[in-house]
C-alpha cells in the first residue's frame, strides 16, 4: 500500500489532512488555537478527533506532535489510520481519540521545541517544587550550543562533549534526560506549564477521568536505526500498569534507559508520567513509539545547529536553509520504504493495543 498521500511537507498541509478524513468520520473534532502564528502565517491548533460512543468507558489515545517537527511522522500515521479504515473499530465500549500537532508551533517551524525553547516532554512536571540541576549543563551549555556555529566549531565543541561524556557514564543520561535552566540549550523543561500541557492536561480532564481503561501510544523520532521503532514504557510505571502494558505488547516493549533501550536516559516530566498520575484510578497504560531515521550523532548535530539559530544565527540566510532542511531530515523521511515500515509498526502496536483493551 502506498501511504505517501497521508503525510505532509508542511504544518498546514498536515493539519488540513487531517481535518478533511475526520470531517465525516469522526464523532466530533474539537480544537483550540496558539495565540501566534506558524511560520507562513498560518494560524495554529492542537485538534482532537473523538472516534466512537461518547460514552465509552474504554478509551485508545494517540498523540502527534509533542516534539513539534516530530509531528510529521504522528500525523501521517493518524491520516494513514483514518484513511484505511482503522478508526471503524471504535464503538460504544471503546472510543479512539487522536490528538493531532500537540506542539503546533514547533511542528510549523520545524522546531523539536516550542515558541520558549521548551521541550514538551520535559515540561510535565510539578513547578510548585524546586527545579532539579543538572551539572552537565551548567559546564556544557555554551559549548553544545556555542555562540558560532562554523565547521571548525561544530567539530571542536562536538569533540569537547564526547571527552566529558567519555569521563561519566552517567552524563549521557544527564544529556537529554531534562534541564530547567538554559532556555537556548536542548532539553530544556520550561520553569512553568505550558500552554501545550495545559491544553492536554484539560483533554484528560474533560475527556478520559472515569473511564475503565486508558490506553495511549505518543508517536516520536529521531533515535535508533532507520525505519525501525521501538516501544518505550517509563521505569516509574507501578508492577501493576507494567504489566498491564506487557500483556498488550509482550517483549517488543522497552523500558527507557534500560540497556536495551535506544534512550539510554529517564526522561523527567513526561506526558505519559502525566497522564498516569492524573488517571490513577483507571486502568492506564502507555507507552511512546520511537522511530528511527538517521544516524544519533548527525541528529544531535541537527538539534545543536537548531538550538544556535534561534539564540544567534540569522534566519534569512542559505545556512538557517539548511540547518531547517537538516531538522527535517533528522525527525522525518519523505522516503516510500520509511512510510510504509513505521506506518506498518505502528498499526501494528494499535491493534494490539485495541484488542488488549477490549478484553479488560
Amino acid at each position: 500500500m502506498q501511504y505517501s498521500n497521508y503525510f505532509a511537507h508542511s504544518y498546514q498541509e498536515a493539519r488540513d489532512n487531517f481535518m478533511a478524513c475526520c470531517a465525516e468520520r469522526a464523532t466530533f473534532v474539537k480544537s483550540w488555537q496558539h495565540s501566534l502564528r506558524g511560520i507562513a502565517g498560518e494560524k495554529l491548533y492542537v485538534d482532537l478527533a473523538w472516534f466512537g460512543d461518547l460514552a465509552a468507558k474504554k478509551v485508545i489515545v494517540l498523540v502527534s506532535g509533542t516534539h513539534g517537527i516530530e509531528g510529521y511522522c504522528g500525523s501521517g500515521i493518524q491520516v494513514s489510520s483514518i484513511q484505511t479504515g482503522w478508526h471503524r473499530q471504535a464503538d460504544r465500549n471503546l472510543a479512539i481519540i487522536m490528538i493531532h500537532g500537540l506542539n503546533p508551533w514547533g511542528m510549523s517551524h520545524l522546531r523539536r521545541v516550542n515558541e520558549e525553547g521548551v521541550d514538551l516532554n520535559r515540561n510535565f512536571r510539578d513547578f510548585q517544587q524546586p527545579l532539579p540541576s543538572n551539572s552537565l549543563y551548567d559546564d556544557l551549555s555554551e559549548v553544545i550550543v556555542p555562540p558560532e556555529w562554523t565547521e571548525e566549531t561544530q567539530v571542536e565543541t562536538l569533540n569537547q562533549i564526547v571527552e566529558y561524556l567519555s569521563q561519566s557514564s552517567s552524563h549521557i543520561e544527564a544529556l537529554a534526560q531534562g534541564q530547567y535552566h538554559y532556555w537556548y540549550a536542548p532539553f530544556y523543561g520550561g520553569e512553568v506549564p505550558t500552554w501545550s500541557n495545559r491544553v492536554f492536561c484539560q483533554i484528560i480532564n474533560q475527556y478520559l477521568q472515569n473511564k475503565q481503561a486508558v490506553g495511549l501510544l505518543d508517536y516520536h523520532t529521531g533515535l535508533g536505526q532507520y525505519a525501525t521503532g521501538q516501544l518505550m514504557s517509563l521505569a516509574a510505571n507501578t508492577g501493576e500498569t507494567e504489566n498491564l502494558a506487557t500483556a498488550v505488547w509482550g517483549n517488543k516493549l522497552v523500558i527507557t534507559g534500560s540497556a536495551n533501550s535506544v534512550a539510554p536516559y529517564h526522561p523527567q516530566g513526561t506526558l505519559i508520567a502525566a497522564l498516569q498520575n492524573k488517571l490513577t484510578q483507571s486502568n492506564c497504560l502507555a507507552a511512546a513509539y520511537e522511530f528511527g531515521t538517521i544516524t544519533e550523532v548527525e541528529v544531535f548535530n541537527a538539534l545543536r545547529a537548531d538550538h544556535w539559530l534561534q539564540a544567534y544565527g540569522d534566519f534569512n540566510t542559505q545556512q538557517a536553509q539548511r540547518i531547517k532542511q537538516n531538522m527535517l531530515n533528522a525527525f522525518y523521511s519523505d522516503r516510500p520504504d520509511w512510510q510504509e515500515s513505521i506506518c506498518n509498526l505502528a498499526f501494528t502496536a494499535q491493534q494490539e493495543l485495541l484488542t488488549g483493551l477490549k478484553s479488560m
